[in-house]
C-alpha cells in the first residue's frame, strides 16, 4: 500500500518541482510509452527515466477463487428435527433474564469521512508509474563525499570545481589598500611621534614629528604605517624605558593605531648602540634631521617638573544637550578612569590632541552633537598661555618656539573619535590608573633582549600574580552609615531623636525610668542614682531602660498621639573587659529573670559603647579600673581619667594609670585626689575650644553628683576645681602625676605647631585577602557624626582583635601608616616546630602574607595619589610593627599597653622597638627584579621572590650560564620540562 502512495505522482507536478530546483527552465519529456527509457540528463536536473500504466484491481475480482464453493452439501452428517412443543419445553426449564433498559441516545452526526487515497486509486481503473534519476544522483553525491574525505582537498575546493557559476561576470567590491585603517575621524595619524616621560607616572604625549623634538633624556615612539621605532635616550630613567618596551609588546599583539600589515619593530638604545646603523639612518630620515640635531641632556626638562605641570593641559568637557560643559573639578588634574561613564559623551582637549570619547550606551543624537561641538572647539582659537608647559612643544621650558595662542592647531595634531573599549594607547596613556598589560614595572637591564620574550601561559599563576592591590576608589568614598539603634523594629537613632527627611516622619525618644544593677557572686545589687554610669572594668552591669516614643509631625513639631506612645523596655548588659566568664554568663541569666516585660537585650562591650547607651547617663559615664567593693590599695591618692566624645550627652571618661606617658595633646584629662578633694582638669595643646567646653561641663557634672566611686572625703562644695592648659600647668599637677622634672613622656604637640588643627577624623582600613581577593574593609567609629571631628575614634583593641597577622592602613590626613601585625603562633612545641619549618621553607602562609604586604604598600601609595590627585608623595608614609609601635603612632589612640606576645614575635623576626620603615623603600625591595645566583639558591628565599619562578630573577648572563639557553628558549619549553631542568640546578 505504501508503494501505491509513492506512485501517485503526476508528471505535471514533476515539471514544477524541477523548475524550482534550478534557475534554468528544463522541459521534461512526458512520453508515456511503456518501457521507453529517456536519455540521461544533467546531475542537477531531475529526469524521468520511464513511465508505465498500471491497472488497478477491484475488491470483488477473483473473490470466489479465494474462498471456494459455498453450496457444497455435507452428506455424511445426520440432522435433528425440532418443532414448537420442543422449543416450549426448553423455555420452561430456563431462568428468565432481566430486561435491559435501553438508554436514549441522541442521534450522532454523520461525519464526512476523510479522503482515503487508496479508495481514490480503487475508484480508477489505472494509474501512471513514473521512474526518475533522484536515487542515482543521491548515490553519486554520497560517493563524491566519500572520495573528498580521503582526497585531501577541502570541501570548498570541490564545490568550486563542481560549480557552473561564471565568475568573469561578477564584480568584486574594492577594498582600501592603504596600510593604515581609515574610517573617518581616526584618533591617529600615519606619522606620529609620542613622548614617554615621567619618573613616577609615565604619561604619553604627542609631539611634533621632527628630529629636533628628540632628546637623550627621554623615550619616544615613532609610528609609521610599516615600521615602529622605539628611541631609548641615553639618560632616560628605568620607568621610561620599561614603559616604552611594554608599549612595543602591546603593539605587536594588538595592532593599535590602525596598523594592518606586518609591521617591523626597531629598538634604538643610545646607551648600547654606539655605532650608526641603517635603523638609525632611517629613523633620522623619517624625522628629516641630521645626526646631531637631537637635544642633549642639558636642554631636557626635569621629570618631576614635567609630571607636576603636564596635567595643566587637561581640559575635559561633557556633552549636555547642545553645549560642552567644562568639568571644573577634573580639569587641570591627573585623570582617572573613574570619570568615564558609559552613558555619556566626553570631549578631551590635551592641546596637541583632541578626542571625542563615546560611551557604549550613549545615544546616537548625543554622539553626533558631541562631534559637532568638538569640531567647533578644534576650529576655534586656542589659548594655553597660562600653562607652564607648551602643549605643542612640552620640552621647551621658555615657550619661545611655538606659540601658545593661535587660530589653528598644527597639522600634525590629532582630532579623532575614541569609542569605549577600543581606545588607543595614546589616549590610555593620559590616565594614571588605566588597566593594561604593562602596568607593572619590568626589568630593563637588557630591553633589547627582553623585547621578544613571549608570555608563559603554561605555568599556572601563583598567589604573587593573582593578588592585586585594593580598589582605592571604593576606599575614598566615605560610607554614609548614620549611627542608629534598632529596638523592637523601631529606629531610635542615637537614643534621643530620629527623623527621616525623605518620609517626613520621626519621633523623640523620652526616657521615663532607669535602673542599674551590679552583678557579683550570683547576686545583684541595685545602685543608687548617684552611681548611675559609674562602672568598673572587672564587673558586669544590667541597665533597665524604660522609654516611650513621641511622634514628630511633617513640620518637625510634636504631635501627641497617645495610642502609639506606649511605654517600652530595653535591657543593656554591660560587660567589663576584665570580667570573669562566670559573671558574663550570670548577666545573661539575670537579664532573663528581670525581664518581666520581655524587652530586647543589648550586649555592650567595654570601650565599644553605643551612642544610645552613653546618652542614658547624660555625659557622665565613667569606667574605673578594678572591681567594685574590692578595690586594691594604691600607693597614691591620685587618679587619672581621659576625656572622650564629641556630643554633650555622649561624653565619657576612662581611668588610666597615673603616668605622664598616658597624656595626649589632643584631648583633656581629669586628675583627682580623693583625699585632698582636688579635681584638676588639664586640656591638651591640640584641643579645640569646643572640646574644652565639653570636658569642663562633664567634669562639673561629676563634681556636682559627687559619686561614691570617686571616694571624695566631703561634699560637692568641699571639692576644689582647677582648670589648666598644656604648657601652663600648676605645680600641683606635676606632683599628681609624679613628674618632678616636668618631663613629658608622651608625644606633645607643644613643639609641633603645624599639626595642631585636625581637618578630618582618622580612618582605618583592614587590608586582607582572607576571603579571596585583596580588599580594604573600613572600620567604623561607633560614635561617628558627620558634624564633628573626633580626635580618638579608635582604640588599640580595634587593631589587636583582628585576625593575625593583620595589615591596616591608617590615614591621619598628615601621615599614612601601615600597621603590621604578628604571626600568632601556637604555644605548644608542635606548633612552634611547624611554624619554624614554614618560615624556613617560605611556606604558603609566609608567601601569601608577603604578597599581601606588597599589595598593601601599593594600595597605600595609590590611595594617597588618588586622594590628592598628585603624582608625588608629600607626606610621611611609614610601616609600624605590632608591639614595637613608636610614640607618635601610640598617641593616635586614647590609651595603649604593650602586647608582649606581639613584641617578642616581631623581635624574633629582626624588628626593633620604635622601628618605622618607609613604605616606598620596603616596596622597592619587595619588587626587586634581579638577584644573584647565590641569593636565589639560599634558603629561605629573599623576601618578595616568587618561589614558582625563581629562575626569572636571574640576569640574562647568569641565566645563560646556568641553563645553557636563553630565557626565550627556556620559556618556550613545556612547563614539565622547565620543572625538570630547574630542580637539579637549585631553582625549584
Amino acid at each position: 500500500m505504501g508503494q501505491c502512495m509513492e506512485k501517485n505522482v503526476h508528471v505535471e507536478q514533476i515539471n514544477s518541482i524541477v523548475k524550482t530546483k534550478d534557475t534554468k527552465q528544463t522541459v521534461l519529456p512526458t512520453n508515456k510509452t511503456n518501457g521507453t527509457t529517456l536519455p540521461k540528463s544533467n546531475n542537477k536536473i531531475v529526469s524521468v527515466l520511464k513511465s508505465d500504466i498500471i491497472s488497478v484491481l477491484k475488491p470483488d475480482d477473483h473473490l470466489d477463487d479465494f474462498f471456494g464453493d459455498t453450496t457444497k452439501n455435507l452428506h455424511n452428517e445426520t440432522s435433528i428435527q425440532l418443532n414448537t412443543d420442543d422449543l416450549n419445553r426448553i423455555a420452561e426449564s430456563t431462568v428468565r433474564l432481566q430486561s435491559q433498559v435501553t438508554r436514549a441516545r441522541p442521534p450522532r452526526r454523520q461525519k464526512q469521512g476523510a479522503k482515503n487515497p487508496l479508495r481514490q486509486i480503487q475508484a480508477e481503473n489505472q494509474y501512471t508509474e513514473i521512474h526518475t534519476n533522484l536515487s542515482e544522483q543521491e548515490l553519486r553525491r554520497l560517493k563524491r563525499a566519500q572520495i573528498a574525505e580521503n582526497a585531501g582537498v577541502a570541501q570548498e575546493a570541490l564545490a568550486a570545481l563542481a560549480t557552473t557559476e561564471n565568475f568573469a561576470e561578477i564584480n568584486l567590491r574594492k577594498i582600501d589598500q592603504s596600510p593604515v585603517a581609515k574610517f573617518g575621524f581616526e584618533p591617529y595619524k600615519e606619522l606620529m611621534l609620542i613622548l614617554i616621560k615621567g619618573r613616577r607616572q609615565c604619561s604619553l604625549h604627542l609631539v611634533n614629528p621632527i628630529y629636533e623634538s628628540i632628546n637623550e633624556g627621554d623615550c619616544y615612539l615613532l609610528i609609521t604605517p610599516l615600521k615602529v621605532f622605539a628611541w631609548l635616550g641615553r639618560y632616560a630613567n628605568t620607568l621610561e624605558k620599561t614603559k616604552t618596551t611594554d608599549l612595543i609588546d602591546y603593539l605587536k599583539q594588538n595592532r593599535d593605531f590602525g596598523l594592518r600589515n606586518e609591521v617591523k619593530y626597531f629598538i634604538l638604545d643610545q646607551a648600547k648602540d654606539d655605532t650608526e646603523n641603517d635603523s638609525h639612518a632611517e629613523f633620522r630620515d623619517i624625522l628629516q634631521g641630521e645626526i646631531d640635531d637631537y637635544k642633549s641632556i642639558n636642554y631636557v626638562i626635569d621629570d618631576d617638573f614635567y609630571e607636576t605641570n603636564i596635567n595643566e593641559l587637561n581640559r575635559i568637557y561633557r556633552v549636555e544637550n547642545d553645549l560642552l560643559m567644562p568639568l571644573d573639578d577634573l580639569c587641570f588634574h591627573s585623570l582617572s578612569i573613574k570619570i568615564l561613564d558609559s552613558n555619556e559623551v566626553f570631549v578631551f582637549d590635551f592641546g596637541s590632541e583632541l578626542y571625542i570619547w563615546n560611551g557604549k550606551y550613549a545615544d546616537k543624537i548625543k554622539r553626533n552633537m558631541g562631534l559637532q561641538l568638538a569640531q567647533q572647539l578644534w576650529n576655534d582659537i586656542y589659548d594655553y598661555s597660562e600653562c607652564i608647559i607648551n602643549p605643542f612643544d612640552p620640552l621647551d621650558d621658555k615657550n619661545e618656539q611655538t606659540s601658545q595662542i593661535d587660530t589653528k592647531r598644527p597639522a600634525w595634531c590629532i582630532f579623532g573619535k575614541q569609542n569605549q573599549n577600543v581606545e588607543t594607547l595614546l589616549f590610555k596613556g593620559k590616565f594614571y590608573d588605566w588597566p593594561s598589560n604593562f602596568q607593572e614595572i619590568k626589568s630593563v637591564l637588557d630591553v633589547g633582549t627582553n623585547l621578544n620574550k613571549p608570555s608563559s601561559t603554561q605555568r599556572p599563576p601563583s598567589i604573587v600574580e593573582t593578588l592585586k592591590p585594593a580598589d582605592v576608589y571604593k576606599m575614598l568614598v566615605k560610607q554614609n552609615n548614620p549611627v542608629n539603634m534598632i529596638l523592637e523594629q523601631i529606629n531610635t537613632g542615637r537614643g534621643r531623636y530620629w527623623y527621616d527627611s525623605i518620609e517626613m516622619r520621626g519621633h523623640h525618644v523620652q526616657t521615663i525610668g532607669l535602673n542599674v544593677w551590679h552583678l557579683s557572686e550570683n547576686e545583684r545589687h541595685e545602685l543608687s542614682k548617684t552611681s548611675y554610669g559609674q562602672f568598673y572594668s572587672d564587673d558586669v552591669y544590667i541597665v533597665r531602660w524604660k522609654y516611650k516614643l513621641i511622634p514628630i509631625g511633617n513640620d518637625n513639631t510634636l504631635e501627641r498621639k497617645t495610642d502609639i506612645s506606649r511605654d517600652r523596655i530595653a535591657y543593656w548588659i554591660w560587660q567589663g573587659i576584665n570580667a570573669s566568664p562566670n559573671e558574663k554568663g550570670l548577666s545573661a541569666l539575670m537579664a532573663i529573670l528581670l525581664n518581666e516585660e520581655k524587652g530586647p537585650h543589648i550586649h555592650v562591650i567595654q570601650e565599644h559603647e553605643e551612642a544610645a547607651f552613653l546618652q542614658l547617663f547624660d555625659g557622665t559615664f565613667t569606667i574605673h579600673m578594678g572591681k567594685r567593693n574590692q578595690l586594691k590599695p594604691k600607693k597614691t591618692p591620685w587618679r587619672l581619667y581621659v576625656f572622650l566624645g564629641e556630643i554633650d550627652v555622649e561624653t565619657h571618661w576612662w581611668e588610666l594609670n597615673v603616668n605622664s606617658a598616658n597624656l595626649r595633646s589632643r584631648t583633656s584629662f581629669l586628675l583627682i585626689n580623693n583625699i585632698e578633694n582636688l579635681m584638676l582638669l588639664w586640656h591638651g595643646y591640640g584641643t579645640t575650644d569646643e572640646q574644652q567646653i565639653l570636658a569642663s561641663k562633664s567634669a562639673m557634672k561629676l563634681r556636682e553628683r559627687c559619686s561614691e566611686e570617686f571616694h571624695f572625703d566631703g561634699q560637692t562644695e568641699d571639692i576644689e576645681f582647677f582648670e589648666m592648659e598644656e604648657g601652663d600647668e600648676i605645680e600641683l599637677f606635676w606632683d599628681g602625676i609624679n613628674e618632678r622634672n616636668h618631663e613629658r613622656r608622651y608625644y606633645s604637640l607643644l613643639n609641633i605647631r603645624s599639626n595642631l588643627k585636625l581637618s578630618s577624623t582618622m580612618r582605618i582600613f583592614h587590608l586582607s585577602s582572607l576571603h579571596g581577593p585583596f580588599v580594604a574593609q573600613e572600620l567604623l567609629y561607633p560614635l561617628r557624626s558627620p558634624d564633628h571631628i573626633s580626635s580618638f575614634p579608635f582604640t588599640q583593641s580595634d587593631l589587636y582583635e583582628l585576625h593575625q597577622p593583620a595589615l591596616c592602613l591608617i590615614d591621619t590626613d598628615t601621615e599614612l601608616y601601615i600597621w603590621q601585625g604578628w604571626h600568632d603562633q601556637s604555644d605548644d612545641e608542635l606548633g612552634l616546630q611547624l611554624a619554624n619549618a614554614n618560615l624556613l621553607a617560605r611556606g604558603p602562609r609566609d608567601i601569601r602574607f608577603t604578597t599581601e604586604r606588597r599589595c598593601a604598600f601599593r594600595t597605600a601609595i595609590d590611595y594617597y595619589k588618588t586622594k590628592t590627585g598628585s603624582s608625588t608623595i608629600d607626606i610621611p608614609m611609614s610601616i609600624v610593627y605590632a608591639g614595637l609601635e613608636p610614640i607618635d603612632f601610640v598617641n593616635l589612640f586614647p590609651k595603649w599597653s604593650v602586647n608582649i606576645k606581639a613584641r617578642q614575635q616581631n623581635q624574633l623576626e629582626g624588628k626593633s622597638v620604635n622601628q618605622k620603615d618607609s613604605i616606598i623603600d620596603v616596596l622597592n625591595e619587595l619588587c626587586r627584579e634581579q638577584y644573584s645566583i647565590e641569593e636565589l639558591r639560599a634558603r629561605p628565599l629573599p623576601e618578595g621572590v616568587d618561589p614558582s619562578k625563581i629562575e626569572s630573577y636571574l640576569s640574562n648572563a647568569d641565566f645563560q650560564k646556568e641553563f645553557r639557553m636563553t630565557k626565550d628558549e627556556f620559556y618556550a619549553l613545556p612547563y614539565w620540562k622547565q620543572t625538570n631542568i630547574k630542580k637539579p640546578l637549585g631553582f625549584f
